[in-house]
């Protein structure tokens, strides 16, 4: 990028972050890079959160309560694209989807309005505070009607509470801290949080998805085999962030015995990597 176009996109974030930052009177006049610098350091960094509308991406349009400028990928819509283009290529007016580790709806909420209102949303979050923002977004949007949050953590069986170990610098990167599964980058508080099998909330009388995604930040497997009973039976989608070898040995294996196709797409540093798994037509 020249030059010219870093300072044109810095003046565009400006005037944004403007509109919902207003300015401090009675300061002297500053260039426009100075005001950036100082609206972020004394706005933006003590974690304020704003009501954005979501620029552009499969979300555009839907509105987030964000914290920036930690959450300005958010609100740009940038956020795993090649995510957003399988939710967007794959979910069907109708559909149920089951969305485990949400955060805050990044996908949940374009989900819910991908699926319509005949559609279904859970949201399976268990970081308090993200499962406390994601109903906020859920509430703002008018999707009450179609998305479920569901505060626990999926896991391999019902196990009450689980250790959960927060993420420091982004609650997005949290994730359950047991049996030797441990989150790849969450270096935050140690919590206690409820678990849930999907065969178990399934049982429990909810519908079976047509679509699976899981973004668990290393507890991915354990999602999956607390989901065996509805992946070889009622065979989702299913769209998966792999953060471990392990783990991606054991899919490779496990996914194709019970009746999948799967497909990777590994980065250049092999790891997280996305696997997207899909039934094998009958014979």
């Amino acid at each position: 990028m020249s030059g010219n176009a870093m300072r044109r996109t810095g003046y565009r974030w400006l005037r944004k972050i403007r509109a919902v930052l207003p300015e401090t009177e009675g300061r002297q006049e500053e260039t426009a890079g100075a005001r950036m610098l100082r609206w972020t350091r004394e706005k933006l960094v003590p974690r304020s959160k704003v009501w954005v509308q979501v620029e552009r991406g499969m979300a555009q349009g839907l509105w987030m309560r964000l914290q920036l400028p930690e959450e300005m990928f958010l609100w740009r819509g940038d956020h795993e694209p090649y995510v957003q283009e399988l939710l967007a290529s794959f979910l069907r007016p109708g559909w149920v989807a089951y969305d485990v580790g949400s955060y805050v709806g990044v996908f949940a909420l374009p989900t819910a309005r991908a699926v319509g209102p005949a559609g279904k949303v859970f949201a399976f979050e268990p970081d308090p505070d993200s499962a406390a923002r994601l109903r906020e977004h859920v509430a703002r949007n008018h999707l009450e009607d179609r998305v479920r949050v569901v505060e626990a953590a999926a896991w391999r069986r019902e196990a009450g509470q689980i250790p959960y170990r927060r993420g420091c610098k982004a609650f997005s990167q949290g994730g359950v801290e047991a049996e030797g599964t441990h989150p790849v980058l969450a270096s935050g508080k140690r919590i206690l949080v409820r678990s849930v099998s999907l065969d178990a909330f399934v049982a429990q009388g909810n519908p079976a998805p047509q679509l699976l995604k899981i973004d668990v930040e290393g507890g991915e497997a354990a999602v999956m085999e607390g989901a065996e009973g509805l992946i070889t039976r009622d065979k989702p989608l299913i769209i998966c962030e792999v953060h471990h070898l392990a783990a991606a040995r054991w899919m490779q294996q496990w996914l194709p015995s019970c009746g999948y196709h799967i497909d990777w797409t590994i980065p250049r540093e092999e790891f997280p990597r996305h696997l997207v798994a899909k039934p094998a037509p009958k014979d």
